[in-house]
């Protein structure tokens, strides 16, 4: 806004002090709302980033409970191996003697004593 004073006293008009303070006032608004414009994508992209990561994160710990899943049937059948064979190869196993001729105990009915 440009205001002209009209002096009686002077031939030439002279613009107000007013329109050059407003200037500057336009300028300074002006660069502060493309500063805000600015700043407001920059958070959009981060918050969309932050959103991601999330999602890449819960894809990452679902990966690592399947894992820890496969580590223990692993375990286990490891644990099956080892245990059978364990028992077979211990000392104590290896100094019995097999039984060739299987004797059970029969009893006969009239042979047991009871009173």
């Amino acid at each position: 806004m440009n205001v002209i004073q009209y002096n009686s006293h002077e031939s030439s008009p002279t613009v107000s002090r007013k329109a050059a303070v407003s200037g500057g006032v336009d300028w300074i608004f002006r660069i502060g709302v493309v500063g805000i414009v600015i700043l407001g994508f920059v958070q959009l992209l981060l918050l969309n980033s932050l959103a991601t990561q999330g999602f890449v994160l819960q894809g990452i710990k679902q990966e690592r409970l399947e894992l820890l899943r496969e580590i223990e049937t692993w375990d286990i059948e490891l644990a099956r191996v080892t245990s059978l064979y364990a028992l077979g190869s211990s000392e104590q196993v290896q100094e019995m003697e097999s039984v060739e001729d299987k004797k059970f105990v029969k009893i006969r009915q009239g042979r047991l004593a009871m009173r």
